[in-house]
């Protein structure tokens, strides 16, 4: 046998689009930018440029690489489990591998310190899982992604005008309120003008939510109202006529956002095929401005 060391060279498979890169183009989709998605996951923009650059390493750990890759998934409406597969510690392409002869083929004894080295070994494997313990619940302490009810909980921003109504207020009388959902109670400045209301409404403890939904449409002389109701799972931002965001956040199915300001107003609604659209009660046709599954329109 030479002295030359013999070299075996083994490499992975050709992979496809990297699980970063389809998020990245998934969001560029979207017309998402990396502070928005990290904002909606509540993480880190560092976070989500690691994980769009396939730099997992610099992420806490296997365990939260899953986790995150899973909700940017599901935030941008695409299936989750190909790409958390990907990034499973198992299936990374094989490294490189380099076969050399033993450095001790001359006959040379091993001493007693790999002996020792050895029996270290469980030692070593069980304070790595107890770090991984510990990082798991510093993970779901700080950086689980919060509830759907916080989720859906969209943004409040004042109006130029007419700040003391409410953006988000009751539903329309001719809907039927689903539910779960809580009416706003009426703004104080409106008060007087519903002192006149039937006295039935002290009696009976189920007529107290009437006034409040029959004053829907009250503010309708200033303004104008842009509902959104939801069959699944999308995001919404809504501008008024200043450019203001008077409306922004995620729905589920079943659950509906109601805003009102000063038209025309510019909407971004993702998977928009999961959401009707209604403006002063007509509905809002969106195929005719939805592109890979993201609408963009202004109503008047």
């Amino acid at each position: 046998m030479s002295d030359a060391s013999q070299q075996y060279e083994h490499d992975g498979p050709a992979e496809g689009p990297a699980p970063g890169e389809i998020l990245r183009c998934a969001r560029e989709a979207r017309g998402l930018t990396v502070a928005n998605v990290a904002q909606m996951l509540k993480l880190g923009v560092r976070q989500i440029e690691a994980m769009e650059a396939g730099r997992f390493d610099l992420l806490p750990g296997p365990a939260f690489v899953r986790g995150f890759v899973r909700n940017y998934a599901r935030l941008l409406g695409i299936d989750a489990e190909p790409l958390v597969e990907a990034v499973a510690p198992g299936k990374a392409a094989p490294a490189r591998v380099e076969l050399s002869p033993v450095s001790n083929a001359e006959g040379v004894m091993p001493n007693a310190g790999g002996e020792r080295q050895m029996s270290s070994t469980p030692i070593a494997l069980v304070a790595f899982g107890l770090l991984l313990v510990v990082l798991a619940g510093w993970y779901f302490d700080w950086f689980q992604t919060p509830d759907p009810a916080d989720i859906a909980a969209p943004q409040i921003v004042p109006l130029e005008e007419g700040g003391a109504e409410p953006l988000f207020p009751p539903i329309s009388e001719n809907d039927p309120q689903p539910a779960g959902v809580q009416v706003e109670p009426l703004p104080e400045n409106e008060t007087p003008a519903e002192t006149p209301g039937p006295a039935a409404a002290v009696e009976t403890p189920q007529a107290a939510p009437v006034a409040p939904a029959a004053t829907a449409e009250a503010p309708a002389a200033g303004g104008s109202t842009i509902e959104l109701r939801f069959q699944g799972e999308s995001w919404y931002e809504v501008r008024d006529h200043a450019n203001n965001v008077v409306g922004t956040g995620i729905g589920r199915a079943g659950e509906q956002r109601v805003v009102r300001g000063e038209a025309p107003f510019a909407l971004v609604i993702g998977n928009a095929r999961e959401v009707r659209l209604l403006h002063d009660g007509q509905p809002v046709d969106l195929a005719p401005h939805t592109r890979v599954s993201v609408a963009r329109l202004t109503v008047q």
